[in-house]
């Protein structure tokens, strides 16, 4: 059972789920379907951007269905944000895993245990010194505990991705603001501007004046000049 409170910072958990732990993707599929885009490149307008989420979701660790967001980290710690190929190599040099994730440029996917991750931390704002936060804030307390073991941030080869070292770009931009599904196919309708409506308007109510004058002369007729 999950106790009530963290362990890490003492405040009370946000319960959150269901989680599917199983692995969601085919890596043998996945190759499969990149190589036949290396092949047929040219038939994709988009080709870096579906090359590189497809790359980055191959290389994701099948076994760890959630991510840690280097950000949302740093956030709690009030820190400098350490770069991510550094976390990385701590956590190999640990003797764990770690991937990229295919929905997060700063997430890390990792089977490093939260102790750990936290241990890394500590050791990166031993470093980059701080301001101090309250006594109560959720990184007072964790940054109060000494890390149970020393992180060597020395560049490790396996925390680098293969698609990083290729230079395979991974978080392509969209190619134009507001990119995405357009409206559906059907027959173009003219949209008519303010100037044009307000010019009808105007022509509208010019053309019923004469009309409310006419109206006008048969209620009150004048009189005949003798």
């Amino acid at each position: 059972a999950v106790e009530k409170n963290c362990e890490h910072c003492g405040k009370i958990f946000y319960m959150g789920g269901p989680f599917w732990t199983e692995p969601v993707h085919d890596k043998e599929w996945l190759g499969d379907i990149l190589a036949s885009m290396r092949k047929e490149k040219e038939k994709f307008a988009v080709y870096n951007k579906v090359h590189g989420l497809l790359t980055t979701i191959h290389e994701e660790l099948l076994d760890c269905p959630l991510s840690v967001c280097l950000h949302e980290l740093t956030s709690i710690l009030k820190c400098t944000p350490p770069k991510a190929n550094d976390v990385r190599s701590a956590l190999v040099n640990a003797g764990y895993r770690v991937s990229s994730t295919h929905d997060n440029p700063t997430g890390i996917k990792t089977n490093a245990p939260w102790s750990v991750i936290w241990d890394v931390m500590r050791c990166w704002v031993k470093d980059h010194p701080i301001k101090g936060q309250g006594a109560e804030a959720p990184g007072t307390v964790i940054l109060s505990k000494e890390p149970a073991q020393k992180a060597s941030f020395c560049r490790a080869y396996k925390a680098l991705s293969e698609s990083r070292n290729n230079k395979v770009p991974r978080f392509v931009p969209n190619p134009e603001a507001n990119w995405g599904p357009k409206s559906r196919a059907g027959k173009p309708t003219k949209k008519r501007s303010i100037d044009e409506t307000q010019g009808a308007q105007q022509n509208s109510s010019e053309a019923e004046k004469p009309q409310d004058d006419a109206n006008n002369n048969l209620n009150n007729p004048k009189k005949p000049c003798t």
